[in-house]
């Protein structure tokens, strides 16, 4: 096979392959959730505010670029495999590094190898998936992919505020989980087959998205960047609303509105068979808009109901229109470079991840709560209305119409 050519289906037609993947990118996500309902542990332990909070997230995020940037690109020419063992090596460390902290440095420190993880596992994983898929069908590995990474989410969450709530050491047991189910990760991958060609220099690769794609991939990448932005502007706000605002103390309450958003994420593309692409984007950012009308209603009132409505509401916004976003990213590009495509499509995520996060964070000392989150939740509606509108205006492009792949 010559270096450009499109790579044949892998045989056999077996789904394991695609399910342990799935679990791959799942346990990094899981590991990713683990931190949420610990922070106002490590905040009463160590005695630091929202700006420090706001500084080890911001670890995080530079471990995810580093390897989106530098690792996950060069899985088209290494292999997948190879950085999927490093993806689930980096999880169990980050577990590892959670234990030893014993200071917010030591926490910066663990986010940042968390992060790490996340950023060589999370494009590899769907990259390996597209190819895993037995009937190379985008739409069912968008799904599958979503509700891993989202899904993944909600039960690190759930798991760390139940821990926190009923059992003794909450700071060493979830860990100790995460790193047992890291190993199993690593075991998924030995017995998951190569699913790129190998033989390429190892080099780091620049980014590049090919000039036929552009638009199409423009689109995806701001239906992304709004679903990461709302993804850590609820995950920054709704902690501290539902403790300061609400008044209801303990990892529980808050562990559940927030894993109920991402927890919609995931149960939503139970009912997508249906809707692709670009049907997708065009209902999943009217959600999104929505979905923040509701949550500035919550804030202003100061009502559970209403914010747990708004959880729901976002996480269906969400997983409508992240999943039409990898469906139309997987569905436009080439295989030799799909791995190179897909992390310079999540970097322009979580690269919105980062502000919302961290500008809450910073922004709710000086100025409140309430009015940081007012800013923060038009700047992302103005987003969301403008990828509803770049959506309406630009036609499908060819092989992005819902249709499915040819069998081979």
């Amino acid at each position: 096979m010559t270096a450009g050519a499109s790579l044949e289906p892998l045989p056999p037609r077996s789904r394991g392959p695609f399910r342990r993947t799935g679990y791959v990118l799942g346990v990094t996500a899981f590991g990713a959730g683990i931190p949420t309902p610990l922070y106002a542990v490590y905040e009463a332990r160590y005695g630091f505010g929202a700006g420090v909070l706001g500084l080890v997230f911001a670890a995080y995020t530079i471990g995810v670029l580093a390897t989106m940037l530098v690792v996950a690109p060069m899985s088209d020419t290494i292999g997948r495999k190879p950085v999927l063992y490093l993806g689930m090596g980096l999880t169990a460390a980050s577990g590892v590094a959670f234990l030893l902290a014993n200071e917010p440095a030591g926490l910066a420190v663990a986010r940042i190898v968390s992060g790490l993880a996340v950023g060589a596992t999370t494009s590899t994983a769907t990259a390996a998936m597209a190819r895993l898929e037995p009937n190379l069908d985008p739409h069912h590995v968008a799904r599958v992919s979503v509700a891993s990474n989202f899904g993944g989410v909600a039960a690190g969450i759930l798991l760390s505020g139940a821990f926190v709530a009923f059992l003794p050491d909450p700071t060493v047991l979830v860990f100790l989980v995460l790193i047992g189910t890291s190993l199993v990760g690593m075991v998924a991958v030995a017995a998951t087959p190569e699913t790129c060609e190998v033989g390429g220099s190892g080099r780091i690769r620049r980014l590049r998205v090919p000039a036929g794609i552009r638009v199409p991939f423009a689109i995806a990448a701001l239906a992304l960047a709004a679903c990461y932005a709302i993804y850590g502007f609820f995950g920054a706000l709704a902690p501290t609303f539902v403790r300061v605002g609400l008044g209801l103390g303990g990892a529980i309450p808050s562990a559940i509105v927030v894993a109920t958003m991402f927890g919609s994420a995931a149960l939503v593309q139970l009912g997508l068979g249906q809707l692709r692409d670009r049907r997708a984007l065009l209902l999943g950012f009217p959600l999104l808009v929505i979905g923040l009308s509701v949550l500035a209603l919550a804030l202003i009132t100061d009502s559970l109901p209403i914010i747990v409505a708004a959880a729901v509401l976002l996480g269906i916004a969400v997983g409508c229109a992240y999943m039409g976003s990898i469906t139309l990213i997987d569905r436009v590009s080439p295989d030799v470079s799909r791995g190179e495509i897909l992390s310079a499509f999540y970097l322009v995520g979580y690269l919105a991840l980062a502000v919302p996060t961290i500008g809450v964070a910073f922004a709710a000392g000086p100025f409140g709560l309430g009015a940081a989150a007012a800013a923060f939740g038009i700047t992302l509606g103005i987003f969301a209305v403008a990828g509803g509108v770049a959506t309406l205006r630009t036609p499908t492009p060819a092989g992005g119409g819902g249709r499915r792949r040819s069998a081979p």
